[in-house]
């Protein structure tokens, strides 16, 4: 029985909960599910177990130093609360966590600041700001022997041997439950602009991508999508001070003005579309298509995507972090085949590619995580036995089953 068909929920309110439930779990080798509030239990391959751990109900925030930049909360305080606690101090979660509700079909108000963190999941503000795993300080979690432990702290600089928070993040419940954690944050943007151009070729601008990266006008956000109306188009968004951001735009105007046409959002209409972007709406996904993401070194990606077309394995997509990743649908008329050779051309163009949804046969066949070398693959099943001896969390997430 997988995930999506357990029968059995367990809702702890403290560590000590989590604690008594694992060691109970290990001792009869009872596999969980471990999650937040579900609201992405699509992501990653699909868990062999009947019974969940669900760890929304830690959702008290243990403390808020505005003046040093940190918080640290249960992990089931949901982002939009954290989000807003921070918005009234002038702050805010600088790696964008998206939700995927759209998606997965779930509630984005219900998303949590763990799960952000199990799946290491950062928005388009990564190419400048740094991924989720950049700003977590410290984890208090539970092993899956029912072993209690905390790992890092409230600043950056208080790790000596191995840094388990940022091994931890990412793991998407594999190796512990974690419990809480804590999180450096930053001031927000005074201001934000965002300047919406027309696209010409992907190698041109990708190679435009590269010239504006190069150049220090706080840059937090460079995407090729196709908008509504069907046309395809650049995003820069611009961030910082308000005379900072007059500023970089006006070097950005002089710099596209050959480009035409652009057309300036301002403030809240630009924080609405690239929420949007967060949120893979320009894919404007359907039911009976698959959906990947692909991370990849942007000089590679232009020819990538043109073989992928050609070859008929993407219907749609769309560019982010200036070229760096690339999300697109595919019709899974063929999966067997189409998913093996576009994981193909990845590898070939240097990238990883990841299922973010897809029908629960094909994820079981395929994986939703790239395939990794033998190497890889023995370090990360000696990490996960060194963990969770039983094999009790999350089994089979993110690697699929023999």
């Amino acid at each position: 029985m997988t995930d999506t068909q357990t029968v059995a929920s367990m809702r702890p309110a403290t560590t000590q909960d989590v604690a008594d439930i694992l060691m109970d779990a290990a001792h009869n080798r009872t596999p969980l599910v471990v999650r937040g509030n579900g609201t992405r239990a699509g992501l990653g391959n699909p868990v062999a177990a009947t019974q969940v751990l669900e760890l929304g109900g830690l959702d008290q925030i243990d403390f808020y130093d505005p003046d040093d930049l940190v918080i640290r909360a249960g992990v089931g305080v949901t982002l939009e609360s954290v989000e807003q606690i921070l918005a009234q101090k002038g702050q805010y979660l600088p790696f964008e966590p998206p939700r995927y509700a759209g998606l997965y079909g779930t509630d984005g108000a219900r998303c949590t600041l763990g799960g952000a963190v199990s799946t290491a999941l950062s928005g388009p503000r990564r190419i400048l700001t740094g991924a989720v795993r950049d700003f977590v300080l410290g984890v208090e979690g539970v092993n899956g022997q029912g072993d209690v432990f905390k790992a890092g702290g409230r600043t950056m600089k208080n790790v000596t041997g191995y840094d388990i928070s940022k091994l931890v993040t990412g793991a998407n419940g594999t190796l512990a439950a974690l419990t809480s954690v804590t999180i450096k944050v930053l001031p927000a943007p005074r201001a934000e602009v965002t300047l919406v151009l027309p696209a010409a070729t992907l190698a041109e601008d990708v190679a435009l991508f590269g010239q504006m990266r190069a150049l220090p006008l706080g840059i937090g956000g460079l995407a090729r999508r196709v908008n509504v109306a069907g046309a395809c188009e650049l995003l820069v968004r611009v961030e910082g001070t308000v005379p900072g951001v007059a500023g970089n735009q006006q070097v950005l105007a002089g710099l596209l003005a050959p480009r035409g046409g652009m057309v300036v959002l301002e403030q809240e209409a630009s924080h609405a579309l690239w929420a949007g972007v967060r949120e893979l709406e320009c894919l404007n996904t359907r039911p009976d298509e698959l959906v990947w993401r692909v991370n990849l070194p942007a000089t590679t990606m232009p020819a990538f995507v043109e073989q992928a077309r050609s070859a008929g394995c993407i219907n749609r997509f769309f560019v982010d972090w200036a070229g760096g990743v690339v999300f697109s649908t595919m019709r899974g008329v063929q999966p067997e085949v189409d998913t093996l050779r576009y994981r193909k051309m990845a590898e070939q163009a240097g990238a990883r590619a990841t299922i973010l949804r897809a029908p629960q046969d094909v994820l079981v066949r395929f994986g939703a995580f790239p395939p990794v070398s033998a190497g890889v693959a023995t370090l990360g099943a000696r990490t996960r036995a060194a963990f969770d001896p039983a094999g009790i969390l999350n089994p089979g997430r993110m690697t699929v089953q023999a």
